[in-house]
């Protein structure tokens, strides 16, 4: 795997150095300058508007609201009497249907 990834860098060196030789100094140093000042505009859009559509995000969604639930304390069933008994029964198996 390693073999693969030291071939394609040395294929994109060598094209690059066929792109490059044919430059002047001046003219190497004006495209170093122009691929930067585009990779940074490029990083800037990307940053500022990743920032922009969180924001747009956060105005859009919508708030749901959860009941909160009504949750029987827990005792044990010796000690519960008949009509807690058929009440946490009733909770129980409204779930069920």
């Amino acid at each position: 795997m390693k073999k693969i990834f030291v071939r394609i860098k040395d294929l994109a060196e060598k094209k690059m150095r066929g792109i490059c030789a044919g430059l002047s100094p001046e003219k190497r140093v004006i495209t170093i300058i122009v691929l930067a000042a585009l990779f940074a505009l490029g990083n800037f859009y990307m940053i500022f508007r990743a920032i922009y559509d969180i924001g747009r995000e956060d105005a859009r969604r919508e708030v749901i609201e959860i009941a909160p639930l009504d949750i029987p304390d827990f005792v044990p069933a010796d000690t519960l009497s008949d009509r807690k008994v058929r009440e946490m029964e009733e909770f129980f198996n409204q779930f069920n249907k």
